[in-house]
């Protein structure tokens, strides 16, 4: 027996169904997934440029959210189970009713969810989709009765093709969730009581040939320009493709497009293309914690002559390296006030506490214990937040074992299970600007199973950094996470600490520009005190007035890199020989979460004489 297989027994004794299941992978630790979809980012499909713009799933035709009622039956032991509680014929009303997403878990053995959907008529000849965003702790997925697939990776969003499983009109989804499946050795760290359905359940319709993913590689350079690198993954469930085009617009902040172009896939004997789109641009406003600069893509499929997909996903231009002196953001090294952050259920909190870490100068947030929802690396994005994600992995109740399968990590038959989680949580994640880091997860014990997990998130992913604090000093850690022990002297690997919240020693930033007087008629000095930003990500205005009545206001074109300065001439053409007072100012351009269009960072306020001309 090996030395965490008590942990296993615990469950596995007298837990096995008295009716066996046709699909028995919750028992088989070498299957971690079966028919499911390929991880990515999530797709939101639309039948124009407009609505996809405005990426509100409400606006869609192709998406239908299924949170709210669901019917469940649980089972509080070994009982019987039978798969034939999925097909549509059994009869649910006097099953309990239940809310999806769930907050608590039901503290059963497994349970049977159902609910149904309508299948559009403008969903005929699409492909039809499952994503289900987390359910405690893996399930399968039914429709019609039909088996579609299994995920055991609990916290981690799954999609399945469920095509040829739907029928025209009303359709019956079910799952089937286990509370204790042989993968929760991996998970073994956090409790849970029972099953848990803890995100969105979605159906979602794309064409025949559609965006599967994409891959996002900007990078930024000190003197303004932005490389602009994008590829979409377009997959094809047809035998002859045919003409298949990609075009792409790329709009700035204040939404005019800088950019745009179009490309035509090629399948051949591939079933998916990736269409790669380049461009070199001038004057872009970077992605950092001090200016988080968002671009948006925007997205068209077109398949014989006519535009059979939108979509739109948002980017910034930022690039990330590390070496031995820390990490730098778009070439420039930034001082990271990293936290670790346990992540509340409630989305209403992430906003409030995102706020709460600005204001404290807390600039970078480790997940604490597993991936989240899509919708909070956006909204970190937006409040420029670093974010160090975290795989689900942390099985720290099966000991710290070296020895030849004393442990899931030492132990050859979890290779692909930790290998899947580690990926599952990079493809979610990786085209977010604000995820600079990866973890492989939590104390998961050293040994062959985490060193694969690095070498295999290393192998996909060459600038970000990768850590794993259960690593020590071991060398399956890009960054050495505290102080542990038996490091060796020459070890120069960078050091980072994640402090809790409430002890976090960050500050408040204090990089805010300087204005001062310069010599001259209507000349002001300003220099930038910023780590990162460039000014031209900020608007740098004036008025001139006499008593209250402005007689000329407008804005300079300011770029100044950071830790650089400038002397401005503000425009006095067309102001009157007089006596006036000169107000500058560096103002937020555009509204964040944070700060609002026109808040001024810095302004300088002084009298201003404009003389007589000479004839």
């Amino acid at each position: 027996m090996k030395k965490y297989g008590w942990y296993i027994l615990s469950w596995l004794i007298g837990a096995a169904p008295s009716v066996a299941l046709a699909q028995n992978e919750w028992q088989d630790p070498r299957l971690p997934a079966v028919h499911r979809e390929l991880p990515g980012s999530p797709i939101r499909s639309y039948n124009s440029r407009e609505l996809a713009l405005q990426e509100d799933d409400a606006h869609s035709l192709y998406i239908q959210n299924l949170d709210g009622e669901w019917r469940v039956k649980t089972y509080a032991s070994a009982t019987e189970l039978d798969s034939l509680v999925t097909l549509p014929t059994v009869d649910v009303s006097s099953w309990d009713k239940t809310v999806v997403p769930e907050k608590t878990g039901n503290g059963a053995w497994a349970a049977v969810y159902r609910t149904e959907f309508k299948l559009p008529f403008k969903w005929i000849d699409r492909e039809i989709f499952v994503r289900c965003d987390a359910v405690s702790r893996a399930y399968y997925v039914f429709v019609n009765g039909h088996p579609v697939g299994y995920h055991e990776d609990s916290k981690t969003p799954a999609y399945f093709d469920v095509t040829k499983y739907v029928v025209d009109g009303r359709n019956t989804l079910a799952l089937i969730a286990y509370a204790h499946p042989i993968s929760t050795t991996l998970e073994n760290g956090s409790e849970t009581k029972g099953t848990r359905i803890e995100g969105s359940v979605r159906v979602t319709a794309q064409p025949k040939v559609r965006i599967r993913d994409y891959v996002v590689d900007t990078q930024w350079d000190p003197q303004g320009n932005g490389l602009f690198s994008f590829g979409a993954i377009v997959k094809s469930h047809l035998l002859n493709p045919k003409q298949v085009t990609v075009h792409y617009e790329l709009l700035a902040p204040d939404s005019t497009v800088v950019s745009q172009g179009k490309r035509d896939a090629r399948f051949h004997l591939r079933e998916e293309d990736t269409v790669r789109f380049f461009a070199n641009l001038p004057n872009i406003e970077s992605w950092s914690h001090e200016s988080p600069k968002l671009y948006t893509v925007a997205l068209r499929l077109q398949h014989e002559g006519r535009f059979t997909e939108y979509t739109k996903v948002r980017i910034g231009f930022r690039d990330v390296a590390f070496d031995r002196s820390g990490i730098r953001i778009n070439g420039r090294p930034v001082e990271l006030q990293a936290v670790d952050y346990d992540v509340p259920q409630e989305e209403s909190a992430w906003d409030r506490d995102m706020a709460g870490f600005r204001k404290k100068g807390i600039n970078c947030l480790r997940i604490s214990r597993c991936p989240q929802p899509d919708r909070f690396y956006a909204l970190a994005d937006r409040y420029g937040m670093y974010i160090c994600d975290r795989a689900n992995i942390d099985s720290r109740l099966s000991g710290e074992s070296l020895q030849k399968e004393g442990t899931p990590a030492n132990d050859t038959l979890w290779t692909a299970a930790l290998a899947d989680r580690v990926t599952n949580m990079y493809y979610a994640s990786q085209n977010h600007p604000s995820v600079i880091m990866f973890s492989l997860g939590g104390q998961a014990g050293r040994g062959y199973g985490m060193y694969e997990a690095y070498l295999r998130l290393k192998a996909i992913e060459k600038n970000r950094p990768v850590i794993y604090e259960g690593a020590g000093a071991e060398w399956n850690t890009d960054i050495v996470i505290g102080k542990p022990e038996g490091r060796n002297p020459s070890d120069d690997r960078y050091t980072l600490v994640f402090e809790r919240p409430e002890s976090s020693g960050g500050k408040a930033s204090s990089s805010a520009p300087l204005l001062e007087q310069a010599e001259g008629t209507g000349r002001v000095t300003v220099l930038n005190r910023f780590g990162i930003a460039n000014l031209k990500n900020f608007a740098t205005g004036y008025t001139i007035r006499t008593g209250k009545r402005i007689v000329a206001s407008g804005t300079v074109p300011t770029d100044i890199a950071p830790g650089e300065q400038k002397t401005l001439d503000i425009p006095l053409d067309g102001v009157k020989p007089g006596k006036y007072t000169l107000n500058v100012y560096v103002a937020h351009k555009d509204t964040t979460p944070f700060a609002a269009e026109g808040d001024r960072l810095a302004e300088i306020e002084f009298p201003l004489v404009v003389p007589k001309t000479e004839k």
